[in-house]
């Protein structure tokens, strides 16, 4: 009997202490011993920014999935080289990447996870599209007020080229992405 007691309240105990060590996965904050449960958070993100952030969520699945359907990946050159140019271009205006991150409420992680979809829609995009030096040409004549003197010429046309080719991405993407939303079979359940 004193045995099953004893087992009895080492059970509780043992219930409790799990329950104090993992309470941020019920509650998140309390105000004044008032707690503010996780559902409750879920709930208000819900109701705020729900179907932007599950519309986000399935663009995201459905790039991948097509990258996977072409084969097509991104090495992690392709991300550390595209990371070591954002980070350069932060410097060059005196901030820092982890400071611009926090700035927007990301983490490097998610930072990583944007670049590395990013460049997955700009493998399966750029077979169709092409930058003539014509247009390169007009780009740099029409902006020329903007461009930094201190760059070479080289450096300019290879600055308006990405800066064109970025456009046409942009403008191609939007339409692909709707495309494939039409032709995905997407069930939503809230």
């Amino acid at each position: 009997f004193k045995t099953r007691k004893f087992l009895i309240l080492l059970f509780l105990i043992l219930v409790g202490g799990i329950l104090f060590y993992f309470k941020g996965l019920f509650v998140v904050a309390t105000v004044n011993g008032q707690p503010i449960t996780r559902i409750a958070l879920v709930q208000e993100l819900e109701k705020r920014n729900g179907k932007q952030m599950l519309s986000s969520l399935v663009t995201q699945i459905l790039i991948q999935q097509e990258a996977q359907k072409q084969k097509i990946d991104v090495s992690q050159k392709e991300i550390n080289d595209e990371v070591k140019r954002v980070e350069d271009g932060l410097k060059k205006q005196g901030q820092t990447l982890d400071a611009a991150l926090s700035f927007q409420g990301l983490t490097k992680d998610d930072f990583i996870a944007q670049i590395k979809l990013q460049k997955l829609v700009e493998k399966i995009l750029s077979k169709d599209i092409q930058v003539t030096d014509k247009e390169i040409t007009e780009y740099i004549e029409k902006n020329k007020d903007s461009v930094p003197t201190d760059l070479k010429p080289e450096e300019v046309t290879a600055s308006a080229r990405q800066q064109l080719q970025q456009q046409k991405l942009s403008t191609k993407a939007q339409p692909w992405i709707q495309g494939l939303q039409t032709k995905a079979k997407i069930n939503y359940f809230v």
